[in-house]
């Protein structure tokens, strides 16, 4: 691992996403889905705050590479999980499922990088994307907009394939590499 900065402006706005999740969850489980869909537009802005500050400014750290997707990963799992069992928006139990599966393969993949090759891969373009819709598409069921959050789900599903595919290249490329 490179760069040890850990109280960077970028890091503490990552951990404060997760405390945004408080809200967030509340609200959906309450179904008062306008308040829900302000505090997602909050977590996702300083999301893309953090990055931007971290870019900008030059700091960036391997604890923010580290921290910012899973801090994604447990904020896209939980709200995930109150869609499915809070009855009200017919989420589908079977790609819960498969996005707890798929986050937890990343994760590991991440993790044995980091041990075997001490390093810090970044986020692809594809994986960027994946999320993207992923996140769109939590959007519109919690609105429950609907045929649309349905259609996103399908678009998700192939996008976070193809992301995931490309994640286990990348990995398997990282582990044969002999540097």
């Amino acid at each position: 691992m490179r760069d040890k900065k850990i109280f960077t402006i970028p890091n503490v706005l990552t951990v404060a996403r997760l405390f945004i999740l408080i809200p967030i969850v509340h609200h959906i489980v309450h179904l008062n889905q306008w308040w829900a869909l302000f505090w997602i537009l909050c977590s996702i802005a300083s999301d893309n705050l953090d990055g931007f500050i971290a870019r900008r400014f030059n700091q960036q750290s391997d604890l923010g590479r580290i921290l910012d997707p899973v801090t994604d990963k447990i904020n896209i799992v939980v709200v995930l999980a109150v869609l499915t069992f809070t009855p009200h928006y017919g989420f589908p139990f079977w790609f819960f499922v498969f996005t707890i599966t798929r986050e937890l393969l990343i994760l590991l993949g991440g993790w044995i990088i980091i041990l075997q090759k001490h390093n810090v891969l970044e986020a692809n373009r594809a994986g960027k994307m994946s999320a993207f819709t992923t996140g769109f598409m939590i959007l519109f069921f919690v609105m429950r907009w609907q045929p649309y959050g349905w259609i996103l789900l399908w678009i998700t599903l192939i996008l976070t394939i193809v992301s995931t595919w490309t994640y286990i290249r990348i990995f398997r490329k990282a582990v044969q590499s002999t540097k």
